[in-house]
C-alpha cells in the first residue's frame, strides 16, 4: 500500500529486479485497464530494468499494448524455458521474461494461452497486480460463475506452478474488504513509504495549505454531468491565469520542467469537448492580445493575468515582479500544448515536446496515470457515489511537488474538497493499523477504520460481507445481547466484579442510586474493555474500541466516569429479536422523586461507562452488560467495520 503518485511503480520495478537477481524467470505486470497507463508503466519498467541490468538482453520484454502475436511469443517463451533449464548458462547471464498485460479479457486470454504452451514446472514467477483494487476483483462474489477478468487471472495463476502474486495499490479498501477466503484476499500487507519531497493529502488538505492551495468552485460554475454551462466558467479563467503565470515563473527559475494543468470536468466526452474549446479560446485570446500592446483589450488582459499572479503570491513570496514575467508569459502562452485525453482523441502526451501542457479529460486521467509537473487542477465534478477509493484515485495532483508547492492550486467542487479532507483521516488510520499489524497474517486483522458516513469504502459489487457503520453523532453504544452465551456470561461477570472491586465506587447523589468511580482510559481499556466479550454485536463493539484507542492515542490523559448501575434489574428478551433493553427510561416515584433515565447518567463532556447487572426474566441467568457513551466531540470520525467473515 502506497500513496497516490508516491512511487509505487519504482517499488514494483525494484521488486522485479530483485526477483530476477534471486532466480525469478517470469515477471508479469497486470497494468490497469487503459492503454495509456499500460504504455506509460511499461516504458518505465523497460528503461529502468534494462539500464540497471547493464544491457537489453537480460530482459525479454513483451507489451500486449504493442500487439499480440500468439505464435512468435510462444516460440520466444519455449526458447527461454530451454535456456532456463540448461545448466551450462550461469544464473547472472540468464534472461528474464517480462510481460506487460492489460486487464482486459482478450489480453489476459492471450497470456493464458501463451503460458500453457509449454511446461513451467519449477520456473519461479512473479505477478505484479498494479492498481490491484481495480478490474481484477470478482464482481460476482457468492455466485457460481465468477466475473470474467477474475476467472482469467485465476487461470493465469494456475498456469504458473511456482509463483508469488503481489498486489499494489494506493486505495486498498476493496482488497482488504473482500472475503478473506477469496483467492485475491491478501495474506500480508507492507507499506510503501514516500520520499521526503512527497506532497499528498495531509499536505494539501492541512488547515494551512488548504487556505492557500485549495479553491472552491462556486455554485454558479458547477453543473450536472452532460449539461455543461452555456458560457465559460469564471473560475476556469482564474485557474488558467494562475497556471500560465506559474509557467512564466517556472521559465525564469528553470523548474519544474515540464509543467502541466489538468482539467477534469466529468466523465462525459461532451463536457470535455466544451472545456477544451474554452481553454483553447482563452489561450488564443490572451496570446493575441498580449502580442499587440495597442490592442484595446491589452491592459484588461494584463489585469486578468495579474489576478493569477496575486493569488500565487499568497503561497510564494519569492515571485519575480509581474513586469518581469510578461516576456516568458508570452512565450508560454504561444507554446503551451493542449490535449483532449479520451477515447476520441487518445494520443499519448509527448512530455518532451513542450514545456507547458494542458490536459482535458476524464476517466483516462484517473487512477495510475502520471501527469508530469502538475501544478494546477481544475475539477468541477462532484463526489458522485462517494466511493472513497474512486475519489482518491482522481487525485493526480499528489506527488513530489515540494520544490514548487507554492505554484500549485486545486480548484475543486466543495463536496470533493471536503471528501479529500475526510479521506486524510481514513488513510492515516488504515496505514497506522497496518503498520502495527506488520509481520502478522492479515486474516487476523479486524477490518475497522475511520470513514466519513457520507462515503462508501469501495464499490459494493465486490463485497460479500456486510459492513457496520458507526455514526460519529451516535454517542451511545448499549449492549443488547449480554445473555446469549454461557461462557461469555461467566467470563464477563467475573471480569466486571474484579474490575469494580479495584475501583471501589461510592454513591453520589448526582447520579441517583448508582455508585460512581473514575479511572484512566488506559486502565479501563486494559483491565476491562479489551477482554470483555460482546457476542452477536462484535462489529459495533469493536467500533467503540477503535474509537477509544484512537482517543487514547490523541489524549493519553483521558479519564472515564464509571457507573455501577443500581440493580440487578429484571429484563425480558424481545419476542422477535431476543434482545434485552438495558437502558431504563424516565420514571418518578414519591420515594425516589424523578429519575431522568439511564441515558442522562453520564459525564457532560467526557467518556462514560455504565456497568449493568441484569437477570433474564423467567430464567436463573444473571449477566453483566455494558453501555458506553463517547461524546461526538471526542470521536474523530465515523467508523466502518466489516461485520462478519465468510
Amino acid at each position: 500500500m502506497g500513496y497516490v503518485q508516491s512511487g509505487k511503480t519504482m517499488s514494483m520495478t525494484t521488486v522485479a529486479a530483485l526477483a530476477r537477481d534471486n532466480g525469478c524467470r517470469i515477471v508479469i505486470l497486470l497494468a490497469g485497464v487503459v492503454t495509456n497507463l499500460l504504455k506509460q508503466n511499461a516504458t518505465r519498467f523497460r528503461d529502468t530494468l534494462r539500464a540497471a541490468a547493464g544491457g537489453h538482453e537480460h530482459w525479454l520484454i513483451i507489451n500486449s499494448a504493442d500487439g499480440i502475436s500468439r505464435g512468435s511469443d510462444a516460440q520466444t517463451l519455449r526458447h527461454a524455458v530451454d535456456e532456463w533449464r540448461d545448466g551450462t548458462i550461469p544464473d547472472d547471464q540468464q534472461r528474464t521474461m517480462f510481460f506487460a498485460v492489460l486487464k482486459h479479457h482478450v489480453h489476459l486470454d492471450w497470456l493464458v494461452t501463451l503460458l500453457r504452451s509449454t511446461s513451467l514446472d519449477g520456473i519461479p514467477a512473479l505477478i505484479l497486480d498494479d492498481e490491484a483494487d481495480q478490474a481484477g476483483l470478482n464482481v460476482r462474489p457468492g455466485k457460481e460463475d465468477p466475473s470474467t477478468t477474475y476467472a482469467t487471472i485465476d487461470r493465469i495463476r494456475a498456469s504458473l506452478p511456482h509463483h508469488t502474486y503481489l498486489q499494489y495499490t494506493a486505495t486498498p479498501q476493496a482488497p482488504l474488504l473482500i472475503s478473506i477466503d477469496d483467492m485475491l484476499s491478501p495474506d500480508f500487507a507492507e507499506l510503501v513509504e514516500p520520499g521526503a519531497a512527497y506532497t499528498g493529502g495531509s499536505c494539501f488538505f492541512s488547515a494551512e495549505r488548504a487556505r492557500t492551495a485549495v479553491r472552491h468552485i462556486p455554485a454558479a460554475d458547477q453543473f450536472k454531468a452532460g449539461e455543461p454551462p452555456d458560457t465559460c466558467p469564471d473560475s476556469l479563467v482564474t485557474a488558467l491565469s494562475a497556471f500560465m503565470v506559474g509557467c512564466a515563473v517556472a521559465r525564469l527559475r528553470g523548474k519544474p520542467r515540464p509543467r502541466s494543468m489538468l482539467v477534469h470536468p466529468s466523465g462525459r466526452k461532451a463536457d470535455q469537448k466544451a472545456f477544451f474549446e474554452w481553454v483553447d479560446n482563452i489561450l488564443r485570446r490572451w496570446s493575441t492580445t498580449l502580442g499587440n500592446p495597442k490592442d484595446p483589450d491589452y491592459h484588461d488582459t494584463l489585469e486578468e493575468l495579474k489576478k493569477g499572479y496575486d493569488d500565487l503570491r499568497r503561497s510564494d513570496d519569492a515571485l519575480p515582479p509581474f513586469a518581469d514575467l510578461q516576456q516568458p508569459l508570452m512565450l508560454s502562452l504561444r507554446r503551451v500544448a493542449r490535449y483532449k485525453v479520451n477515447s476520441d482523441d487518445g494520443g499519448e502526451v509527448d512530455w518532451a515536446n513542450a514545456e507547458e501542457h494542458i490536459l482535458v479529460g476524464g476517466d483516462k486521467l484517473n487512477r495510475g496515470y502520471t501527469v508530469e509537473g502538475l501544478t494546477v487542477t481544475y475539477m468541477p465534478r462532484g463526489a458522485g457515489g462517494w466511493n472513497a477509493d474512486t475519489l482518491q484515485q482522481r487525485a493526480r495532483f499528489f506527488g513530489y511537488k515540494a520544490a514548487y508547492l507554492g505554484l500549485c492550486r486545486l480548484y475543486l467542487h466543495p463536496e470533493v474538497a471536503t471528501a479529500y479532507r475526510e479521506y486524510v483521516v481514513h488513510e492515516r488510520d488504515i496505514r497506522r493499523q497496518l503498520k502495527e499489524h506488520a509481520g502478522k497474517p492479515l486474516r487476523e486483522w479486524r477490518r475497522a477504520f475511520f470513514l466519513d458516513k457520507r462515503m462508501k469504502p469501495t464499490r459494493s459489487n465486490v463485497l460479500s460481507d456486510p459492513l457496520y457503520r458507526q455514526d460519529k453523532a451516535q454517542e451511545w453504544f448499549v449492549q443488547r445481547y449480554p445473555h446469549v452465551d454461557a461462557n461469555a456470561i461467566k467470563s464477563n461477570r467475573d471480569l466486571v466484579l474484579s474490575f469494580m472491586k479495584q475501583l471501589e465506587p461510592k454513591r453520589d447523589g448526582s447520579f441517583h442510586k448508582h455508585r460512581v468511580a473514575e479511572a484512566s482510559l488506559q486502565r479501563v481499556l486494559n483491565d476491562l474493555l479489551l477482554e470483555f466479550r460482546a457476542l452477536r454485536e462484535t462489529a459495533g463493539w469493536y467500533a467503540q474500541l477503535v474509537t477509544l484507542s484512537n482517543l487514547l492515542e490523541q489524549e493519553p490523559d483521558t479519564r472515564v466516569l464509571v457507573l455501577d448501575m443500581d440493580g440487578p434489574r429484571e429484563r425480558a428478551p424481545d419476542k422477535s429479536t431476543g434482545a434485552l433493553t438495558l437502558h431504563q427510561g424516565r420514571s418518578s416515584s414519591k420515594r425516589d422523586g424523578v429519575y431522568e433515565g439511564d441515558k442522562h447518567m453520564r459525564s457532560p463532556s467526557g467518556v462514560t461507562l455504565q456497568l449493568h447487572t441484569v437477570t433474564v426474566k423467567g430464567t436463573d441467568t444473571t449477566c453483566s452488560g455494558l453501555a458506553l457513551c463517547i461524546p461526538a466531540a471526542r470521536r474523530e470520525a465515523d467508523i466502518v467495520v466489516q461485520a462478519q467473515r465468510s
